[in-house]
């Protein structure tokens, strides 16, 4: 909800020209090969030995990073026509909500269909890498921050911690940018935080000493 408000924000008060930049980087051609770019690197990062099954994974991920360049953009157009739309804002936000559902939808499904392509071809574990690879490895950084904060985690807690990093890291999966990945993390961390806190953690006091430490390591 947080990233749909600053998102529907920026598109109801837009008001300055695109600049020429922007539209060529804009450009489906451009756009594509950027995709191609980013799939090589993550591929090239899990060192698969077959050069076939890299190759298949390879445009697996690039068809895939296509596919949810398709739902952004006609989130945007579904977001601008809101907002150009005339009539109240509370319309317009009603609107533009529905544009972004509509979108979060068929991302759920291409991230399904994603999936299950990438189970014929990778181990679970090479799954599990390329997940990480396609979100900066957000989940591991968050993870270890938790297990350094609170060291006396139960076996359950730190499962539960572990299941709401991953769910982050599912729907960081299908954002638009590194700064939307991270947005997703920090949302998850919120709920961490909170679950934490009811089990009797004191966050605050955890916060202080990680800070302390890492000031007395310098």
């Amino acid at each position: 909800m947080k990233l749909f408000a600053l998102v529907l924000t920026l598109t109801l008060c837009a008001t300055k020209p695109v600049m020429s930049q922007q539209k060529e980087a804009d450009h489906p051609q451009a756009i594509k090969a950027a995709n191609m770019i980013r799939a090589r690197s993550i591929v090239d990062e899990m060192n698969i030995r077959d050069k076939a099954k890299q190759d298949k994974v390879q445009s697996i991920l690039a068809q895939h990073l296509d596919s949810l360049q398709v739902v952004f953009k006609e989130r945007k157009r579904g977001m601008d026509a809101a907002a150009e739309s005339g009539g109240s804002k509370e319309l317009a936000e009603a609107r533009a909500k529905a544009a972004w559902d509509a979108a979060n939808g068929r991302f759920n499904k291409l991230h399904a269909y994603f999936l299950g392509r990438l189970s014929v071809e990778l181990t679970a574990e090479q799954n599990e890498q390329l997940k990480n690879l396609m979100t900066e490895n957000g989940l591991q950084r968050e993870y270890s921050k938790f297990l350094i904060m609170f060291p006396a985690l139960t076996d359950l807690q730190k499962a539960q911690v572990l299941a709401y990093l991953k769910e982050a890291r599912d729907n960081a999966m299908n954002a638009e940018t590194p700064d939307n990945r991270v947005e997703w993390f920090i949302k998850y961390r919120g709920r961490t935080n909170n679950f934490l806190a009811a089990a009797g953690y004191d966050l605050r006091k955890a916060t202080e000493e990680m800070q302390k430490g890492a000031t007395t390591a310098k």
